[in-house]
């Protein structure tokens, strides 16, 4: 089964954001962080092909959602999101060594039906942190937005007792 996205073209499918292949072999994967702190060369995947059908399944119903699609970075997003036995998307990725840390010129990114569609994913995040005005070690944290005005809150400090 290919993710919809990543395998051959049709006019069905539309390209899919947080997903991507190996540069070396187009080998499918879900892309949960684009950058790793403090490590903004690397990023967090999920091999597609190694979850089983019904987790691979959940896991592409959330990312097709559109809150998975609006979501700045996927892992935050499903770690939000349970899988259908009610276990929680992101601890069981993390406690069942599903997510690899790879680097970002190591997964392309697609989002065309052609080669031309294709671009690396430490070239995407360049583009991302050019166009926010940011370093890329800080595009994880920004959001998919400039910071804005500082917000006019009360100090939770200075609340009154009841």
């Amino acid at each position: 089964m290919d993710i919809p996205g990543t395998g051959p073209a049709n006019e069905k499918t539309r390209p899919l954001k947080h997903l991507g292949t190996l540069a070396v072999d187009n080998a499918p994967v879900i892309i949960l962080f684009r950058t790793v702190p403090k490590e903004p060369n690397n990023c967090l995947v999920v091999g597609a092909n190694f979850l089983n059908s019904t987790y691979r399944d959940a896991l592409m119903r959330v990312i097709e959602s559109d809150a998975g699609q609006s979501a700045w970075e996927l892992g935050e997003h499903i770690g939000t999101q349970k899988f259908p036995d009610g276990m929680n998307m992101l601890a069981i990725l993390h406690e069942e060594n599903y997510i690899k840390k790879l680097p970002t010129t190591d997964i392309m990114v697609t989002f065309g039906s052609t080669r031309d569609g294709r671009i690396p994913l430490n070239q995407l995040n360049q583009m991302l942190a050019d166009e926010r005005g940011v370093s890329i070690d800080q595009l994880g944290t920004k959001g998919p937005s400039k910071p804005t005005a500082k917000s006019n809150k009360k100090d939770a400090k200075k609340t009154t007792k009841i």
